[in-house]
């Protein structure tokens, strides 16, 4: 008996080296896994900073030439890691309209991927969206070696009839440079504009800047810009949303704001207590009617295991709930608050990749939550404008309410 366990338990132990001698090249054994070689014969090559092509997420770029969310020398003095991040292109966009049969990329990357829970696909690729703003599709993703710093990649291929493209930049990478291939001779045009024309600042974390979306078109700020038809400003610093005065004095220098969403809890944590009061001041004496939606952080997984940790976040979201309405109390109509802890769901828990940062899943999930708000809050800023240019209006809207 002693002697039949021994052979066995050795056949098992040979057999197990056998498997872990093997290595899987998922390459070979599925062909949709594999790396694209891209063709370039016959393609022409553009940049995107010149016409017709139509650049966003960048509102510095004009002054700079450089993909950075923030200038390359501010004015006021920022933290290093801050300035660190900005180089990474969260919801920047290259948009135009081409009757290629055929679009690849050719980019230069800061450095190469290595995110341990997120892919590189999301960390340093660019994804493809086909139609106008509003109504866009998903159509490709790059395909490349993630060690690469480099790389050149057909992101598109079909017939040739003209289409609007968009090409969501990397959101945890630079870019030193991207080009745009198209077939020789293809038509290039400016694209469609967005049906509004007032950009949507997002300041926040990590989550805002996109960890962990496994392709850049599903952080929740890219999701929310497709779905409205406008253009939003990602400034999401991983680790490193505290509500520094000198960010809200940057996002006053941003031209055309419909909308700042402040997403910066999750970083800030207790201090947010002593930073809110300030920033909101900050942005509200560049704008006095500038509309401000305060979101609170969504709920981590960790804090459904732990009675403490809950409490102290829900006391923290009253805290956001609270100065938000005591201030419309106080006459600023233009201050809203959403409470992100119900965004994930009952099932928050299954939407993260490590307990804190979305999956696909709960930055669609967060999408779905915030998008109704926005929309509300855009429609009341636009009949507002609307009733303040039509005095006339105006009274006979104050005598309906009235009546009714």
């Amino acid at each position: 008996m002693k002697l039949f366990i021994t052979i066995a338990m050795h056949l098992t132990l040979v057999g197990l080296s056998f498997l872990q001698a093997q290595e899987i090249d998922i390459e070979k054994l599925d062909p949709n896994m594999t790396l694209e070689k891209a063709d370039t014969n016959g393609v022409a090559w553009f940049d995107p900073r010149t016409a017709p092509f139509r650049l966003v997420g960048f509102p510095w770029i004009s002054d700079d030439k450089v993909y950075r969310r923030l200038p390359v020398k501010p004015e006021w003095p920022i933290r290093p890691a801050v300035d660190s991040l900005a180089d990474s292109t969260a919801g920047g966009q290259i948009q135009f309209q081409s009757d290629s049969p055929k679009v690849l990329v050719r980019v230069k990357l800061r450095q190469p991927s290595g995110m341990y829970h997120m892919p590189a696909t999301g960390q340093s690729g660019f994804d493809l969206y086909l139609g106008q703003a509003g109504e866009q599709r998903y159509a490709g993703t790059t395909r490349f070696d993630s060690g690469a710093k480099d790389y050149e990649v057909t992101l598109f291929t079909g017939s040739k009839s003209n289409r609007h493209f968009t090409l969501n930049f990397p959101l945890y990478n630079g870019v030193d440079s991207v080009e745009i291939g198209v077939v020789a001779g293809a038509t290039i045009a400016a694209p469609l504009p967005y049906k509004h024309d007032g950009r949507i600042v997002v300041y926040g974390t990590s989550i805002t800047q996109g960890g962990c979306a496994a392709r850049p078109g599903m952080a929740y700020p890219n999701i929310l810009s497709r779905r409205l038809g406008r253009e939003f400003i990602n400034l999401g610093f991983s680790g490193n949303g505290r509500g520094e005065p000198e960010l809200a004095k940057l996002i006053n220098q941003i031209e055309r704001k419909s909308l700042v969403v402040l997403d910066y809890e999750a970083n800030a944590g207790e201090s947010i207590r002593k930073t809110l009061r300030p920033f909101v001041d900050l942005l509200r004496e560049h704008d006095k009617d500038l509309s401000i939606l305060i979101i609170s952080k969504i709920r981590y997984a960790g804090e459904l295991h732990n009675p403490a940790s809950l409490k102290s976040a829900k006391a923290r979201e009253k805290f956001q709930a609270d100065f938000v309405k005591t201030r419309r109390s106080a006459g600023d109509m233009n201050l809203h608050f959403l409470g992100g802890g119900t965004l994930l769901g009952d099932h928050a828990d299954e939407c993260t990749v490590d307990g804190v940062h979305p999956t696909d899943l709960g930055f669609m999930k967060m999408a779905d939550g915030i998008e109704p708000v926005i929309r509300e809050i855009l429609k009341k800023r636009r009949e507002s404008a609307h009733l303040q240019r039509s005095p006339r209006i105006k009274l006979g809207a104050a005598i309906n309410g009235a009546s009714n």
